[in-house]
């Protein structure tokens, strides 16, 4: 049976000695970190004795104060402290449904940026003013804007599960706004002239994959984790059927992504290349000496990263081949259904608005056309020193 909530009244002291400031106290219904309802003494300071000189109008604001404890449709929150609902509720619930990669990145959000502040923190204490400071200071730290970002939703998203588990009433972490972003780095062009002379300078293994990324258009962690069998040279084909990240095998993102895709006869000759007799059908096509899987990590540190500092490439990883192949395809006229099926997206607009680039190339020769069929011709323009004393006069 659910105890019946009693109108409060709270009470009023004066506190200090040379200034005074008035107190109010009252009982506030929370839920323990066992669940069990349970009720703490809240306190706040209302402000001094000078600017609230007398008792009835400090009672009218303790009365507003109570207002939404005296209410029917008052919710307890939780007096959990954020690590402890992340550690015994959040994950317990969350994890088991989540890939390897994303508990990776939480994991990472959770114990270097969220724990450290707020960890020891009630839940219910946390404002949107204190998150709103916290994530100025990260953007003022040097942190990325999309690593900013990146804490921000995984905040938001845990105190979301708090709120639907009717731990408190609001996200606070909602109300808040991103710092102003900054100048973005600018990536390398991509263009055939680029990628090809990426790829003619790197090492193996890493030339092997940047060429077989961009021509295929399949992500890292699905070409290491390709296997002998997922291959048919003959047919010219290739199955998607798993992902790999940090040695950890998974089912690809979504459902498109386990899909088929066509081999061309450079594909072909690579990957027969690299095939060999001691090569068995369960085999990873790209492995390490133990039969692991390579990792991503030391082969862009390694190999591509000193590569493209030397050419004076800047934003470039191994999913920027995943664009390169996308932007190239857009550059032969391959439809975007095509290519959003290449690629296994879920929609043709992250196909067009995240993968498809302007080729300079391509740029330059429609801005051409364009001025051919509107532009005036060049008889028809007057000679520059003309036109800029016009201009002046």
């Amino acid at each position: 049976m659910t105890r019946k909530r009693c109108f409060q009244e709270g009470s009023l002291f004066k506190r200090g000695t040379r200034k005074k400031v008035w107190v109010a106290r009252w009982w506030e219904p929370v839920i323990g970190p066992d669940n069990v309802p349970g009720r703490i003494r809240r306190s706040e300071v209302l402000g001094s004795v000078a600017d609230i000189p007398t008792v009835r109008q400090a009672k009218q604001m303790l009365s507003d104060l109570l207002r939404k404890v005296n209410c029917g449709d008052f919710r307890p929150q939780a007096v959990w402290t954020f690590r402890s609902f992340v550690e015994d509720c959040w994950k317990p619930v969350l994890y088991p449904t989540l890939k390897f990669s994303s508990k990776k990145f939480y994991d990472n959000m959770i114990d270097a940026h969220l724990n450290p502040v707020f960890g020891d923190t009630q839940l219910r204490l946390i404002t949107k003013d204190a998150v709103q400071s916290f994530l100025t200071a990260k953007a003022k730290s040097g942190l990325s804007w999309k690593t900013v970002k990146h804490i921000r939703t995984a905040f938001g998203t845990i105190i979301e599960s708090a709120v639907r588990d009717e731990l408190l009433a609001v996200n606070p972490v909602q109300k808040t706004r991103l710092p102003r972003q900054g100048p973005v780095k600018e990536r390398a062009p991509i263009d055939s002239e680029s990628v090809t002379d990426l790829i003619a300078k790197l090492a193996d293994p890493s030339r092997s994959i940047a060429c077989l990324l961009a021509m295929t258009g399949l992500g890292i962690g699905e070409l290491l984790a390709l296997r002998w069998q997922d291959l048919d040279l003959q047919k010219g084909f290739l199955s998607v059927r798993q992902t790999v990240y940090e040695g950890h095998f998974d089912e690809p993102k979504s459902k498109r992504s386990k899909r088929c895709i066509p081999l061309g006869p450079k594909c072909a000759e690579i990957f027969a290349a690299l095939k060999s007799a001691e090569s068995v059908p369960s085999g990873l096509v790209f492995a390490a000496r133990n039969g692991s899987p390579l990792s991503r990590r030391n082969l862009l540190n390694r190999q591509l990263k000193p590569v493209c500092k030397a050419l004076g490439l800047t934003g470039v990883n191994w999913h920027w081949f995943r664009h390169a192949h996308a932007t190239l395809l857009d550059s032969v006229g391959a439809p975007i259904g095509t290519t959003q099926a290449l690629l296994g997206h879920s929609s043709s607009e992250i196909t067009r608005e995240a993968y498809i680039h302007s080729v300079p190339a391509d740029a330059r020769r429609v801005v051409g056309d364009v001025e051919n069929l509107i532009g005036p011709k060049r008889t028809q323009i007057p000679e520059w020193p003309e036109m800029a004393n016009a201009l002046i006069n």
